[in-house]
């Protein structure tokens, strides 16, 4: 973790969860979990495009389970159709994966009854951050959180960990460190050779997806340490 970093996230006494960013992690955050969100809610009824709160989500998933009988509305199956014609999108896969890992038909229909709530659940999420980076960056100082919510944090900042590292193919044996080394050297050494040469926008967006991966996975080790505490 680069040094410096944990100062980002602290907890108080009090129990309360303190972020302290400033606006350019804000805003980079922000991104990342506003690009999550998007494919989160790409067919997501609108009744829960805009998702619940703080657990809220979990209580609506029970309720779903509870009531399996009565789904097969039409609604219901054309929004089943259109969450199977999405599997084929890798990010939407690793952040829905599939809930029997031998049971493709068992997988598709758990899809079928609750694919909106978990999407419901882990969108809840992302809006509870997004509102507290709102705040974050309106105000003087770092936002105290308690605990409860600053489990959203960890739901948001994980999800768009993972999307982010679907879109860069990251693998175990990957060092993402060591290949954004190589990009900045090469840059500067392009540079050197002719001052208004200007890199791929592929090999940038990559570089930039690298930086912006590692910098989430860091924040999400400090509110992983910071509740435990």
């Amino acid at each position: 973790m680069p040094a410096g970093f944990r100062a980002l996230v602290r907890r108080r006494r009090d129990g309360r969860v303190v972020f302290d960013l400033d606006l350019v992690h804000a805003g980079v955050v922000a991104e990342a979990l506003e690009q999550t969100r998007a494919v989160l809610v790409d067919d997501l009824g609108p009744e829960r495009a805009g998702g619940p709160v703080d657990g809220a989500g979990a209580d609506e998933f029970d309720a779903i389970v509870a009531r399996l009988g009565d789904v097969a509305d039409e609604d219901s199956a054309r929004r089943s159709i259109a969450q199977e014609s999405l599997r084929g999108d890798p990010v939407l896969r690793r952040l829905l994966p599939d809930a029997y890992m031998d049971d493709a038909p068992g997988s598709a229909e758990f899809r079928r009854l609750s694919g909106d709530s978990v999407r419901g659940h882990k969108v809840a999420a992302i809006d509870s951050v997004l509102a507290d980076l709102d705040l974050l960056r309106r105000q003087d100082g770092g936002l105290a959180v308690p605990p409860e919510r600053a489990q959203s944090w960890l739901t948001a900042l994980n999800d768009a960990r993972l999307a982010l590292g679907t879109l860069l193919a990251v693998g175990e044996d990957d060092d993402l460190a060591a290949e954004l080394d190589v990009y900045e050297q090469q840059l500067v050494a392009d540079q050197e050779v002719d001052a208004g040469a200007t890199e791929p926008d592929e090999q940038a967006l990559r570089a930039y997806r690298i930086a912006v991966y590692d910098f989430l996975s860091a924040l999400l080790d400090m509110v992983v340490r910071a509740l435990d505490r």
